[in-house]
């Protein structure tokens, strides 16, 4: 059985992240994340974009925006054969402990109304529901919104 390691994504790695983002994230929806989006976020300097491999093989990601006052968790994704393994979880620590470095103390993200499983993952780890944004996804689904802040312990 492989390590499961995380780290900085590459550029190469855009392309299987936007395919991934689409069968997890976007199902149902115009393709929003697509490579081309994604490697464009991945060469900003506010951006921070990990990801998790067991072996060779790509097996999660996490794409994050540092604004000036809270870091936003713009998407993240780990393949079905490896959910409920503790790789979301990690996903989430180093994305934390970079916003911390960083000076941030809040994390913010949506959710899709209707992914249930997402939103109580997020409950698990302290986030907490701040809102609800209609029509947020592509004029068609509704989010619940999160935030996290690192300092409630």
């Amino acid at each position: 059985m492989d390590t499961i390691t995380l780290g900085p994504a590459r550029i190469t790695d855009a392309q299987w992240i936007a395919e991934t983002s689409r069968s997890l994230i976007e199902a149902g929806l115009p393709w929003s994340w697509t490579p081309r989006r994604v490697a464009a976020l991945m060469r900003q300097r506010e951006s921070l974009v990990v990801v998790a491999r067991s072996g060779r093989e790509l097996i999660g990601f996490a794409l994050a925006q540092f604004g000036s006052e809270s870091v936003r968790l713009a998407l993240l994704g780990v393949t079905q054969a490896h959910q409920r393994k503790g790789v979301g979880q990690r996903l989430i620590r180093w994305i934390d402990e970079a916003a911390v470095v960083a000076g941030l103390f809040t994390i913010r993200l949506e959710v899709r109304v209707t992914n249930s499983a997402a939103r109580r993952f997020y409950a698990s780890l302290g986030f907490r529901e701040s809102g609800m944004v209609e029509k947020y996804y592509s004029g068609i689904e509704d989010a619940i919104r999160f935030t996290h802040d690192l300092r409630a312990g």
